[in-house]
């Protein structure tokens, strides 16, 4: 066996932290509404309502969609099988130019090199790194990096996702025949494992080949990691057309750093401020994560039409009104995850933003669920 190396030079995506689609939350959502979950509450922590969802050209930071995913899970339980109920409501054309570029590529190696420097335009969660030894090839799906209360959900999503969404179905029938020799390793216990073999069995029925019973699946590993032999890779995909996927491809790298460059920034840091307000961030460490000094970061925001104190307390109520109306947390709880020394403090705050004790808030006729602060 020869030595591992990386497969096509530098691979590893940097981050999921980048802005994407608002598809993500939108299945999320339906499924928790589906098993009579209330909007609110998987909206919660967010700053989106329901009616944002409807916008299907609308742009989130990851951190949103993380949330939705917690909130979801914190209502039905972290249970088997709902990441890939999730996963089975995407379809390829919701990845529409990646999936376009991989079909189109002219072998299965070209289709991973296009994945790898593109995936980041998905909706996903889990790191995705590619090596190979002399014989055979080796894909790993990191996903340790996650928060524990959603580490499994999501990479049994993403894994969904990926092979019965995208990867499997791209591949020629020639391709499927030969993947005999190939096994997925799942960091998952054996009942989810064999979930997200069911389903994606199910969203792949329509194939006449059906690739979940061409490779050997194993659970309970402590890596997630597909094998397969390295000659695969020369095998072209369904629909071999160089041209088509070279201008897919493109499209997709402009779309990606399109993402990495736009946004407002006052959108970014109430992003980063609603995901970690507990350990409340201030404007020069957010400054320095953003490659800017902090006179720019308020010039910048200045010409926004704003400033980092008031995307601080716009935050904070938002999160307080979710977590004592939604959430049904106790003022002392509340107080302790927006960051607050003290139950007191934050009931001025409170009193301030919106004119009523936390108190009297929570004892207060909860809204409809229809999706209004």
């Amino acid at each position: 066996m020869g030595q591992n190396r990386d497969i096509f030079g530098t691979v590893e995506n940097r981050s999921w932290d980048v802005r994407r689609g608002v598809v993500g939350i939108q299945h999320m959502v339906q499924v928790g509404i589906d098993h009579g979950i209330a909007e609110r509450r998987l909206l919660a922590s967010t700053g989106l309502l329901l009616a944002d969802l409807e916008d299907d050209d609308l742009e989130v930071e990851a951190v949103q969609e993380l949330s939705v995913a917690q909130n979801l899970v914190q209502a039905l339980g972290d249970r088997p099988g709902l990441g890939t109920e999730v996963a089975m409501r995407f379809t390829l054309a919701n990845w529409g130019l990646l999936g376009f570029a991989m079909l189109s590529s002219p072998t299965a190696g070209e289709a991973l090199q296009v994945a790898l420097r593109t995936l980041q335009i998905g909706n996903r969660f889990i790191d995705i790194t590619a090596g190979f030894t002399q014989t055979s090839a080796r894909i790993a799906f990191q996903h340790k990096h996650l928060p524990a209360d959603v580490r499994d959900f999501l990479l049994e999503r993403d894994i969904a996702i990926i092979f019965g969404v995208i990867v499997l179905r791209c591949l020629s029938p020639q391709l499927v025949d030969r993947l005999g020799d190939s096994r997925l390793e799942l960091a998952l216990p054996g009942d989810r494992a064999a979930k997200l073999v069911d389903g994606m069995t199910a969203m792949l029925a329509d194939l006449a080949h059906d690739p979940m019973q061409q490779f050997r699946i194993i659970a309970d590993r402590p890596a997630t990691e597909l094998t397969f032999p390295l000659d695969l890779l020369a095998e072209p995909m369904a629909m071999p057309d160089p041209a088509t996927a070279a201008l897919c491809e493109q499209q997709c790298l402009d779309l990606l750093q399109n993402r990495l460059d736009r946004g407002r920034l006052a959108t970014r840091i109430r992003a980063i401020l609603l995901h970690e307000i507990r350990d409340a961030p201030t404007a020069s460490e957010i400054a320095d994560r953003l490659n800017m000094d902090r006179r720019t970061l308020a010039r910048r925001l200045a010409e926004e039409g704003t400033n980092f104190r008031t995307l601080q307390e716009e935050t904070r109520a938002t999160l307080a009104i979710d977590m004592l109306g939604v959430l049904d947390l106790t003022v002392k709880e509340t107080a302790a995850r927006l960051g607050y020394a003290s139950s007191e403090a934050f009931s001025r705050s409170f009193t301030r933003w919106t004119g009523s004790s936390p108190s009297a808030y929570r004892s207060r006729p909860r809204p409809p669920a229809a999706g209004h602060r």
